[in-house]
């Protein structure tokens, strides 16, 4: 994507009121129309309103503040720049594909950070429920390095803490992940895109940007809700060609994902069979000896 295309996308993005679906429909009608999206922005307010769909919030801030907004947007993006991060729709060639086959919908845009190289790797996701036990650590811990072993790159989040066991024991071997953010990219890393948030304690380790990739569908300096925590463990479990349930607290937010991706056809297990709502769905039951059997059986039928 161009530097025009990129600052017009985020222009929009980062107008109040405007979220995933808003800018789809805008971006869906400008290429309907054969409109450059910063030829879209440059409309009479009156014509965003009534033919695209702003809301008035949005449009406030373009008749009232255009000049502050804009200078915003251009220092968001050169805050990008420096560190080398990427934004991308999903018709570009560094947008997962994995979300437009998968995810519903696909988010209009993404943030990206590492390399986006590792997305080439048969995938694994992890999900858990919130709460925390030793069964559900010691699974994320063995689940990681047995795919790690069998050259999946990890899909995991960065924040919540199974998250975090999964990313720090993925990055204790070096293997690949992919970090799926449920806030902005600035707001995870600051400024500091050198070391890793994603672990535990005061010191942060270094971070290495050829086995990570960091993706992002929020605003850069958003920072996580509940709706945002939901959204990114959808997109988790998009981007697995193979998802495993680690706990699932059963009528939780895992399980009907989890629900959802098995009535898609993906490929979900759970662990130990300990949701038998995923069981009953089709989700075989696996353990510690499937993970010593391999896990890559999984992946029939379930393409990148």
């Amino acid at each position: 994507m161009d530097g025009a295309g990129a600052l017009a996308l985020v222009t929009l993005a980062e107008l109040p009121r405007v979220g995933e679906r808003t800018i789809a429909r805008v971006l869906r009608l400008a290429r309907w129309k054969g409109l450059p999206l910063a030829e879209v922005l440059r409309l009479p307010t009156g014509a965003l309103a009534a033919e695209y769909g702003l809301p008035r919030a949005a449009i406030a801030r373009l008749e009232g503040d255009a000049t502050r907004h804009a200078n915003r947007c251009r220092d968001i993006l050169l805050r990008l720049g420096a560190v080398r991060a990427r934004i991308s729709e999903p018709e570009d060639s560094a947008y997962p594909r994995r979300w437009v086959q998968r995810a519903d919908p696909p988010p209009a845009l993404v943030y990206l950070w590492g390399n986006a190289a590792v997305l080439e790797s048969p995938t694994l996701a992890i999900l858990n429920s919130r709460i925390i036990t030793e069964q559900s650590v010691t699974a994320t811990m063995q689940v990681s390095q047995w795919a790690v072993r069998e050259g999946f790159a990890l899909v995991t989040g960065g924040m919540k803490t199974t998250h975090r066991i999964a990313a720090v024991s993925v990055r204790a071997v070096g293997a690949p992940r992919i970090i799926v953010l449920d806030r902005g990219l600035l707001a995870s890393f600051g400024s500091d895109f050198q070391h890793d948030p994603f672990g535990f304690g005061p010191g942060r380790a270094r971070l290495d940007p050829c086995a990570t990739l960091v993706l992002s569908p929020f605003r850069p300096c958003d920072h996580a809700t509940p709706r945002s925590g939901r959204r990114r463990d959808e997109l988790i479990a998009a981007l697995g060609d193979i998802v495993i349930a680690v706990s699932a607290r059963p009528g939780g937010e895992i399980e009907r994902i989890c629900l959802r991706a098995l009535d898609h056809g993906h490929a979900v297990l759970s662990w130990q069979g300990g949701n038998s709502a995923l069981v009953a769905a089709g989700a075989p039951a696996v353990d510690e000896r499937d993970l010593r059997n391999g896990l890559r059986r999984f992946l029939a039928g379930n393409g990148r």
